[in-house]
């Protein structure tokens, strides 16, 4: 009897999260109107993702990361990069468009292009921040 049920409950638990999957894709969204877009390219080209004020997240899906060139940011949104997931190892205020990440050194002989591993959003509050970039 119970197995009867478990085909319907398993179209009903991917129907539901259809909107989730969606939004773990390359594409081009409708910027938010307080938040981020992360793109692929340097110079905002390419496909790229949107996260708005708010959105944390500690490790990119596959596919993202490692993986952006270019960041424009909207409505007075903050946001630090990690180079690592949860929100460890080095990591960059980003407060207005950086048109290409290859020119923002993150050590001697490298630098932020292609080396995002994390996200934080905000407007208000730095919770990496030292002291006084806060």
């Amino acid at each position: 009897m119970r197995l009867r049920f478990a085909p319907l409950a398993i179209l009903l638990l991917l129907v539901a999260s259809a909107p989730a999957f969606a939004q773990w894709q390359w594409g081009r969204p409708r910027p938010p109107e307080s938040g981020a877009c992360f793109y692929r390219d340097s110079n905002f080209r390419g496909n790229f993702f949107c996260l708005k004020d708010g959105d944390r997240w500690p490790s990119l899906p596959r596919g993202f990361n490692d993986a952006i060139s270019s960041i424009r940011v909207f409505g007075g949104a903050r946001l630090r990069i990690f180079r690592d997931g949860n929100f460890q190892g080095a990591s960059l205020l980003v407060d207005r468009d950086t048109t290409n990440l290859k020119l923002i050194p993150l050590s001697p002989g490298k630098s932020w292009n292609d080396r995002v591993s994390a996200i934080a959003v905000f407007r208000d509050r730095d919770d990496w921040a030292p002291r006084r970039d806060n």
